[in-house]
């Protein structure tokens, strides 16, 4: 096993969470590792002694369909969770561009986001967690209910930690009824005008899409339905002017299986920049992609570029974090970008829950000013 050009002296994989809270105590530096699908992400590992494989980590603890509620280990995959849940009609409305081998954990530690992001992300969907801390200690953060309002939500900070602060064990989710029916409609439009005048006319009008993706430079707009079936046909019926092919059933996930594919295109460099969502062309005319793909109604947007000064431009203006990047480029710039004061406080924290910096040494705020950078904000 290789992560940014570093090996572990080796590899564990503890069979429950009380396994893992033994080997913490003597496992030095570490990296969790699932599905291996987030591990481009975050600035360059400076080291680890010991990989924790955490995919042995695979029951789902509890399930009360009637409680929309589920409780899972961090190493089961999205595909299995998405199959339990189907079993009673029910889903959790994720779908990471990494794909269903991902597993919740490694989601949940990366936040890691896909075209439903209109739904929310991960962190939107959990309800509490338990966690290993770098001393081996088990913790537990939120609950197993969905009305829960004791104590801190340290699930959110937890999330999109990228296992800097501790090692996510198991994850408690709400869940929602699936919808009676979905379909997805796509037009292509002459000019980026033309897409945002159609994305005006969705932000004002009473069309409820709950995926909207702007993919360029084709300037393709992306809308998917999900509600009860007549409800579905009438949005479907008053979609603003354009050329459009609707999709359902197999075609429908196929459509969106060929989006998936075409986002593992973007690149060299990918860029997470976020905006104003009614800014989304100002924004792309800014970055100056080759490509990209936008959550049109949520501001963010997906953007190649090319080249250390292509993300040293876009910050000057955009918040931008570094999404996927060759190693060497990750050396160089800083992925998350942070201004004195965010690094000031995410540095304190980083401190307070992981002391000796055991934990991913060097993929978060830890690495984010280790090196001479090209980006300060």
């Amino acid at each position: 096993m290789t992560i940014d050009g570093l090996s572990p002296a080796r590899v564990l994989q503890p069979g429950s969470i009380e396994e893992l809270s033994e080997v913490m105590t003597s496992a030095g530096s570490v990296v969790a590792v699932g599905a291996g699908t987030q591990q481009h992400f975050g600035n360059p590992l400076q080291r680890f002694d010991s990989a924790i494989n955490l995919t042995k980590l695979n029951r789902i603890t509890e399930y009360v369909p009637a409680d929309l509620t589920i409780h899972v280990e961090a190493g089961v995959t999205l595909q299995t969770l998405a199959k339990t849940l189907a079993d009673n009609n029910q889903f959790v409305p994720l779908d990471p561009w990494n794909g269903p081998a991902a597993t919740i954990g490694g989601i949940a530690a990366a936040n890691a986001q896909g075209p439903f992001r209109a739904a929310g992300t991960i962190r939107d969907w959990i309800i509490g967690m338990k966690v290993v801390e770098a001393s081996g200690r088990i913790s537990k953060t939120g609950g197993r209910v969905v009305k829960n309002v004791t104590g801190y939500d340290l699930a959110k900070l937890y999330t999109g930690s990228i296992g800097s602060l501790a090692i996510i064990a198991e994850v408690s989710l709400k869940v929602r009824a699936k919808y009676g029916k979905t379909a997805t409609a796509v037009a292509q439009f002459e000019n980026e005008e033309k897409v945002h005048q159609a994305l005006s006319a969705i932000r004002t009008g009473p069309l409820q899409p709950v995926a909207c993706e702007w993919a360029g430079p084709e300037h393709e707009l992306w809308l998917r339905f999900g509600d009860q079936p007549k409800a579905v046909d009438w949005q479907l019926r008053n979609l603003p002017a354009g050329d459009w092919k609707v999709f359902e059933n197999a075609d429908e996930a196929n459509a969106w299986e060929s989006l998936r594919v075409r986002y593992g295109t973007l690149g060299p460099i990918v860029l997470k920049v976020v905006g104003l969502p009614s800014a989304m062309p100002e924004v792309i005319k800014d970055c100056r992609p080759s490509s990209w793909i936008a959550h049109a109604l949520n501001g963010v947007v997906f953007v190649s570029v090319s080249s250390a000064a292509d993300v040293t431009r876009t910050r000057k203006n955009h918040r931008a974090v570094i999404e996927r990047a060759p190693l060497g480029l990750r050396r160089q710039v800083a992925t998350f970008g942070l201004n004195d004061a965010e690094y000031e406080l995410m540095r304190r924290m980083k401190t307070a829950f992981d002391p000796e910096g055991r934990l991913s040494p060097g993929r978060h705020v830890d690495g984010e000013r280790g090196a001479e950078r090209a980006v300060k904000e």
